[in-house]
């Protein structure tokens, strides 16, 4: 066994000349091959490897590998750190060193490595800096030599504490290298344009995408450049941003107009912040820059089509005024001849129909139908007229919904047997009085019933049901007719629009008004109107009226 004196003199010697090769070394790379050539003298190892752990400590990464064989795929790989290897360095036990007698004995992550130069045999030490495992030393011998001895192991030891601190500066230069070269690699790539400047405003850095607004090629046109000598900058406004950034204010534009040359001209978004040292010195400026041309062009063009949107909506809006206008003018004018007419064929028919050629008498009731359709016609144009001014008159005053529906039945029955038809009224429990216009509210109940035997085809089954609510009554119109196609069901209460199905087309000779008025008068009332359909099922019309108030 080697004295300690004698280990350690050798220990210092080799310590020496590792030092003087780590100041002639290059890069980390060549500092720590350096550290492990040293090493491998020393202990006549095979093979020598620094396995830097990183922060987290479950990963390591192989360096300055020395020995027989070509190192050049596997420096800086990163591999797993085995459970047990890390328990065995823990922080009551951190100076041990682990032997590997045979091959089995190598952590697996690490095992094919091994295999690959031949190694058979070697051993682990941990170097410890304040306490802490920053990295392994690993040295191995091939199967033709003999397991390394105590003395191997104690210089093991030693060496890891006195490379602990070379290890270390040569790691922490290597690690922020490493983190300079991603945080590049990430700038680089970022979608926004980066770069900084010194107090001066000198340019120090710059990423590809600020290199492209600028119209720059490369990094080297700009580098070591005053940004104040891109002219661009200074006709785009830019400068007085980064001269209030040297005076320590922060600065930011959302439309920077820049022309980088006179067939190339940009919208950006940006952004100017002072780098301040702790004496509130400003040590550097960051400018970040977001190109947002394409934004500014769509909402160019987005403004252009609204106001395209405006003056057509517009226009429709004159063009509907002017149709209601028109609507309402003729309702007017035709309203007091068809009174007239009206009154005259009520006359003919009271006082002269029994002296009348029959002929002449069914022609009569011709005209009489006929001049009641139109008047009606009339009417729902005016109540429509009335609904959109807001001038439609509700007299409301007490009744029983029941009784309203009882004699809309009696009246609907025969039209309904015409087409084999059953129309029945399903009244659940007493009803209550309820304030409505009784006139109007027929008319709604009347219209719907009417939909329902027109657009229900013979032999079909129409049901008028009514419910006491609470707070309100509620009254349907069930009929298992056409139905409505969904696409449809928004817009029957849109004035003249009409659903009508190709075989029943001769039947609907409505204009498509008695669902828009119907809903009108129910809302003028506080109430609801909607439908439920559903295509060759049947449609469910539902209405719900408030009781405003309520008598015994």
């Amino acid at each position: 066994m080697l004295e300690d004196s004698h280990t350690r003199s050798l220990l210092l010697d080799v310590v020496e000349r590792i030092n003087v090769q780590l100041r002639s070394a290059m890069d980390a790379e060549g500092a720590f091959s350096a550290v492990s050539e040293g090493i491998r003298e020393l202990t006549d190892a095979d093979y020598v490897a620094i396995a830097l752990l990183e922060e987290d400590g479950h990963f390591l990464r192989l360096t300055g590998l020395v020995g027989a064989g070509d190192f050049a795929p596997i420096s800086m790989k990163r591999f797993p750190v085995e459970n047990r290897v890390r328990h065995s360095f823990s922080d009551s036990d951190a100076s041990r060193t682990i032997r590997f007698e045979k091959i089995e004995d190598i952590p697996e992550s690490v095992r094919g490595v091994a295999e690959s130069f031949g190694i058979a045999h070697g051993l682990l030490s941990p170097i410890v800096l304040r306490g802490s495992v920053i990295a392994h030393l690993f040295i191995g011998r091939v199967s033709s030599r003999a397991q390394f001895g105590p003395d191997a192991e104690r210089m093991m030891t030693w060496l890891s504490d006195y490379i602990a601190l070379v290890v270390n500066n040569v790691r922490i230069e290597f690690l922020m290298k490493r983190s300079r070269e991603e945080t590049d690699k990430v700038l680089s790539m970022a979608p926004i344009g980066i770069m900084s400047l010194d107090p001066r405003g000198i340019v120090q850095a710059a990423n590809m995408q600020i290199l492209k607004l600028l119209d720059k090629v490369s990094e080297d046109e700009i580098l070591g450049t005053s940004i104040f000598e891109i002219s661009a900058i200074n006709k785009s406004g830019l400068d007085a941003l980064i001269m209030q950034c040297m005076e320590g204010h922060g600065a930011e534009r959302t439309d920077v107009h820049y022309v980088s040359a006179p067939d190339r001209a940009s919208y950006l978004h940006v952004k100017a912040t002072p780098m301040m040292s702790e004496r509130r010195e400003v040590e550097g400026i960051v400018l970040v820059a977001l190109d947002t041309t394409s934004k500014v062009r769509l909402e160019s063009q987005l403004e252009r089509s609204y106001e395209k949107l405006t003056q057509t909506y517009q226009e429709l809006e004159r063009v509907n005024r002017m149709k209601s206008q028109f609507i309402d003018v003729v309702s007017h004018e035709l309203r007091t001849p068809l009174t007239v007419m009206r009154g005259y064929v009520d006359l003919v028919e009271s006082e002269y129909t029994p002296k009348l050629d029959p002929k002449f008498g069914q022609r009569l009731k011709i005209i009489k139908a006929n001049t009641d359709k139109l008047y009606a016609l009339v009417e729902s144009m005016l109540d429509i007229s009335r609904l959109e001014t807001g001038s439609l008159q509700i007299h409301s005053e007490p009744l029983k919904i029941d009784t309203v529906l009882e004699d809309l039945i009696k009246d609907r029955t025969k039209e309904a047997e015409d087409k084999r038809q059953t129309l029945t009224l399903a009244v659940d429990g007493s009803m209550p009085l309820i304030m409505a216009d009784r006139r109007r509210i027929r008319d709604v109940f009347n219209n719907l019933v009417d939909n329902a035997i027109k657009y229900t085809e013979e032999g079909g089954k129409i049901q008028v049901g009514a419910r006491d609510e609470g707070k309100q009554v509620h009254v349907w119109v069930k009929d298992n007719g056409i139905g409505i196609p969904l696409e449809n069901l928004g817009k029957i209460f849109d004035r003249f629009y009409i659903v009508a199905k190709d075989d029943l087309t001769h039947q609907v000779d409505r204009i498509g008004l008695s669902l828009p008025i119907s809903k009108g008068i129910v809302e003028a009332h506080g109430g609801r109107l909607w439908v439920e359909s559903q295509v060759g099922k049947g449609s469910v019309f539902h209405v719900d009226l408030p009781k405003e108030s309520q008598k015994p």
